[in-house]
């Protein structure tokens, strides 16, 4: 029987559930001093040393997510790999010095099942939103083709609209819209109600 399976072992999932919000704390107290923890200024590499290359993400007190230029070989990674990046140490270590700071190594199996559950469910989660996410961003790029398409037919119309009134000297020839204009409006149409519908089920 495995360690896991025995539930002796917590694995980065749960330990890195456990520090969310707490990653400032958890990198000063193993040895990490930044400069700032403010996403938007850049300061010296705690790990390379580079004078201005180094910057926290914005989600940082909750993913320990960082990002250095590392002299044109950008690295990242979340407050895990931090510890290997200032540290040397493998991804093993990292994980063993946050679940010790944590207290984690001494949680009871009562815990650490809590703890479990929790990271599942906070992992089926972020699956749920990338998902959304993703469905989102493809409504915005058939919203965007069918604009670019309702456009450019009603381009064309408007270049037939010229042509007409420059044969026709007596009298103004007006073209209605043409079908596939029509059809291009009436996708817009859906694409846009599609759009608003879905936000409405994501606000409930």
């Amino acid at each position: 029987m495995t360690a896991r399976a025995n539930n002796q072992y917590l694995g980065f999932p749960e330990v890195r559930t456990a520090a969310a919000g707490r990653w400032e704390g958890i990198h000063r107290a193993l040895g990490i001093q930044l400069a700032t923890t403010s996403h938007t200024k850049h300061t010296a590499c705690p790990g390379c040393g580079g004078k201005d290359r180094f910057r926290l993400d914005a989600t940082y007190q909750n993913t320990g997510r960082w990002i250095c230029g590392g002299g044109g070989d950008t690295q990242a990674g979340d407050g895990f790999s931090l510890l290997g990046h200032v540290f040397g140490w493998t991804p093993l270590e990292q994980l063993k010095a946050v679940a010790d700071y944590l207290g984690l190594s001494s949680a009871n199996d009562k815990e650490r099942e809590t703890l479990r559950r929790k990271a599942e469910a906070q992992t089926a989660a972020m699956l749920a939103d990338a998902q959304r996410k993703h469905e989102q961003a493809r409504r915005d790029a058939n919203m965007v083709a069918a604009i670019q398409d309702l456009e450019d037919l009603i381009k064309h119309r408007q270049h037939l609209q010229r042509q007409a009134h420059l044969t026709s000297s007596l009298h103004r020839v007006t073209i209605n819209p043409l079908e596939d204009e029509l059809s291009a409006a009436y996708t817009l149409n859906m694409l846009i109600l599609e759009s608003y519908a879905s936000q409405g089920s994501n606000d409930q």
